[in-house]
């Protein structure tokens, strides 16, 4: 059954060249190891990068903590918006709230806009009690593990096609050069030059 396919349609166009049938299976073995590689890669990079982003969050979420903090002036803008995530934009206001040791912290936070001066906020702590972002979440290591996955599949594909190219451009090169030699034997006779 599979040698019927392989020599199916390739021999039987009576212009075909050897150099054809041979671009055409070598074209068909490139695009099979392909999407075979890029799929095997593209898996192997996702899984890894999905530890690594898990045990990065995992870090982040030892390493940080969640601390409520009083707003001290009003979080005003002239026309609040939403940007292309769907969260409402966020403006820096001073913000007090008490460290680990009992003194209170002054600082700028960014809050959503229309936050009232004398209400609580959440912050992120880091372990010296800096403010910074929220720890990874599992969407977060999922997209960062898909995207480099998809990636590496799409270099994996890139090659592929420039591979593909090669082989095109051998094979052109192989038959201009066939031409050449048959154009030179009927040249002569086509022409009436001796």
């Amino acid at each position: 059954m599979s040698s019927a396919i392989w020599k199916r349609g390739w021999n039987a166009h009576p212009l075909r060249r050897r150099i054809d049938v041979l671009e055409a299976r070598l074209l068909l073995v490139l695009c099979a190891v392909v999407v075979g590689c890029a799929s095997l890669i593209g898996v192997a990079q996702g899984w890894a990068a999905y530890d690594h982003e898990r045990s990065v969050a995992s870090e982040q979420r030892a390493d940080r903590h969640l601390e409520r903090a009083l707003v001290l002036r009003d979080a005003t803008r002239p026309s609040p918006w939403a940007d292309e995530s769907g969260r409402t934009e966020r403006v820096p206001v001073p913000v007090r709230w008490t460290d680990a040791s009992g003194a209170p912290v002054t600082e700028n936070a960014p809050v959503p806009v229309g936050t009232q001066r004398g209400e609580h906020t959440s912050l992120w702590l880091d372990r010296r009690g800096h403010i910074t972002s929220a720890p990874s979440g599992n969407g977060d290591v999922w997209t960062g593990a898909l995207a480099e996955g998809a990636g590496s599949a799409a270099v994996v594909a890139g090659v592929g096609v420039l591979a593909g190219l090669g082989v095109r451009g051998v094979c052109n090169r192989r038959r201009a050069a066939g031409w050449e030699t048959e154009w030179s034997r009927v040249e002569p006779q086509w022409s009436r030059r001796a």
